[in-house]
């Protein structure tokens, strides 16, 4: 009896984390879109096929999901990528909005000896969209073992990474740039109390001076 109580409680526990995470992603996936890229692994030398895509949502999250078709979209104009697909295992990400490719790499040592990759790409995004992308696969120790495996699985994780406007400063002094030299001009040195006022010094000195010889003719002419 006990026996049964537990498994009815196991049954309705497995049913309501279930129906939990079914609304998780079902809320994720009505959530718009601000770009959705096309990825496209290098699974042979100069080769990119279509292995899924990425929806960036608006709530500042990617969701990956995987191509299963049995006749994938290949990548025809890889004009633009100059990662040497030799030396480098390549990944494109291709936006759907802009038509704008991303060529993503890691040295194909990375992957030596795995059947199963840990992948990952941040996006880099602000109000005009995504403008950097990075990707990071594999381990570095993998480069001291075996050569890489025909189809590895790839275990993708993405990440959004939204670039925060920082406060305008403030100066408190418009900045004096000088136009010889294009740096800011030194402040002058402060002027001592006659350089600044020379000018009213001056005048009073000479009507001292005159003044004083004024008396001394008048009281010659009288003699």
């Amino acid at each position: 009896m006990r026996g049964l109580r537990a498994i009815v409680i196991l049954a309705l526990l497995s049913t309501f984390l279930s129906s939990i995470v079914a609304a998780e992603l079902t809320e994720q996936i009505t959530i718009p879109t601000t770009d959705t890229f096309d990825v496209f692994h290098n699974l042979e030398s100069k080769e990119f096929v279509q292995r899924g895509e990425i929806r960036v949502l608006q709530n500042e999250t990617a969701l990956y999901q995987p191509i299963g078709a049995k006749d994938p979209l290949k990548l025809v104009d890889t004009s633009e990528q100059t990662l040497s697909v030799d030396q480098y295992y390549t990944v494109v990400l291709r936006s759907q909005n802009s038509g704008a490719q991303y060529a993503l790499g890691v040295r194909r040592c990375r992957l030596n000896g795995e059947k199963k990759v840990d992948e990952t790409f941040v996006l880099h995004e602000t109000e005009g969209g995504v403008f950097r992308v990075d990707y990071d696969a594999g381990k570095g120790s993998n480069c001291l073992r075996g050569s890489l495996a025909d189809v590895p699985t790839f275990v993708t994780k993405t990440l959004v990474r939204r670039r925060a406007q920082g406060p305008t400063p403030q100066l408190a002094v418009a900045a004096s740039i000088d136009a010889s030299t294009g740096k800011e001009k030194l402040p002058e040195p402060e002027k001592g109390f006659l350089a600044k006022y020379w000018y009213y010094l001056v005048p009073l000195v000479l009507l001292l001076l005159l003044g004083g010889e004024e008396p001394q003719q008048e009281g010659n002419s009288r003699r």
